[in-house]
């Protein structure tokens, strides 16, 4: 089954977007009150939001990379949905949004969010069905598709093994610890505004 264009090219247009909205947050401010106590709950759960969606990445990394489509895992984080390393990667762009804290970015995101992986979990889906078919079935009619249901978490049994590809977790990690970088680049920013050092020219709603 040919994946569809958004499928391929997710992480280049994530990345793409991801660079452009930090031009844009170069010269634009937000109208949230410094220090208020709207501005410190919205750093919070960016800060919040942030971490969990990097962790969750690595953890469903950690369980699918090198297996993808050609093996059917239902353990560990897939035992709770179907799609966790895209759930973290929604709670990741979450953060972004309430520490960028503004609305059109929230926006914004969400329906690159929608662009982008709706299309990729559609195309896996089918990949699945045609590889493993009444198995991936009885997983389906029994996991929900993108949000968490705790109650059916299952681990691995303690002698289960599994085979991990460390070169593609070492990719996965290089990129969560880039979006923890990005954190830090929006604070830069943000410090330059508030001591005019970059000029703002307008406000992000």
């Amino acid at each position: 089954m040919p994946k569809t264009a958004a499928a391929r090219y997710r992480l280049l247009i994530s990345r793409i977007f991801l660079l452009i909205m930090i031009v844009v947050l170069l010269f634009s401010d937000n109208k949230v009150s410094d220090w208020s106590p709207t501005y410190n709950w919205l750093e919070f759960f960016g800060y919040l939001f942030g971490l969990i969606g990097v962790f969750g990445r690595i953890w469903s990394s950690l369980f699918i990379e090198g297996n993808k489509t050609q093996k059917l895992i239902v353990k560990g984080p897939y035992s709770l949905m179907r799609n966790p390393l895209y759930f973290f990667s929604f709670i990741l762009l979450m953060g972004f949004c309430f520490f960028i804290k503004s609305i059109l970015v929230f926006s914004v995101f969400f329906l690159l969010w929608i662009f982008i992986y709706r299309n990729t979990m559609l195309s896996e889906e089918k990949n699945l069905i045609s590889n493993h078919n009444k198995e991936y079935m009885n997983y389906y009619n029994r996991t929900p598709k993108i949000f968490p249901n705790f109650n059916i978490y299952r681990s691995f049994d303690l002698n289960e093994k599994m085979n991990i590809d460390i070169k593609k977790i070492e990719r996965v990690l290089t990129e969560s610890f880039g979006f923890l970088f990005l954190f830090g680049i929006i604070k830069v920013i943000e410090y330059l505004h508030l001591n005019d050092i970059l000029p703002v020219y307008f406000e992000l709603m």
